[in-house]
C-alpha cells in the first residue's frame, strides 16, 4: 500500500510540476507576437495533448486507489477524498474549457489570426492559473495525509 501511495504522490507532482512550469513559462507571454504566440500554443499543445490524458487519468486512478485503501481513516482520508475532487474539478476545466480553446487556437495559421486573439489568450492563461491551483491543492492535501502520521 505505500508504493500506491508514493506513486500518487510521484504523479500528483508531476502533474503539479507542470502546471507551474507553464505558469513560469508564460509569466511574459504578453512580450508576443500574435504569430509567435501561436505558433508557441500550438507547439506546446501538441506536445502535451500526447502526455497530459495519460498522466492525468493514472494521477486520478491512483489517488482513488490511495483513498480506498492506502490512507488511514479521519483526517488523511478526508485530505485524499478532496484531492479527488480538485483533480476531478481540473478535468472539467481542463476538458470543458481549456481543451476548447487549444483547439481554437490549433486551426490558426497566421492569415486566420483573430482579431480578438490576446483575449482567448488571457482566458486561456486565467484558466490555467485555476488548473494550477488545483493541481497544487491536490498535491498538498495528498502529501498532508501521506506525512498525516508522522506530524502527530
Amino acid at each position: 500500500m505505500l508504493l500506491l501511495l508514493e506513486t500518487a504522490l510521484g504523479l500528483s507532482g508531476l502533474v503539479a510540476g507542470i502546471y507551474v512550469s507553464a505558469l513560469i513559462h508564460d509569466h511574459r507571454i504578453a512580450d508576443l507576437s500574435a504569430s509567435q504566440y501561436v505558433a508557441m500554443h500550438q507547439m506546446r499543445d501538441k506536445a502535451f495533448r500526447c502526455v497530459m490524458p495519460v498522466v492525468g487519468l493514472a494521477n486520478l486512478g491512483f489517488v482513488v486507489a490511495a483513498a480506498a485503501v492506502a490512507v488511514g481513516s479521519g483526517l488523511p482520508r478526508i485530505l485524499t477524498v478532496i484531492a479527488v475532487v480538485l483533480l476531478l474539478a481540473d478535468m472539467a476545466l481542463t476538458m470543458g474549457r481549456q481543451l476548447p480553446l487549444n483547439a481554437q487556437i490549433q486551426s490558426w495559421t497566421d492569415s486566420t489570426i483573430p482579431a480578438n486573439w490576446s483575449q482567448l489568450r488571457d482566458r486561456w492563461a486565467a484558466q490555467h492559473v485555476i488548473r494550477a491551483l488545483l493541481g497544487l491543492g491536490a498535491y498538498a492535501c495528498l502529501m498532508t495525509a501521506a506525512l498525516w502520521p508522522a506530524l502527530k
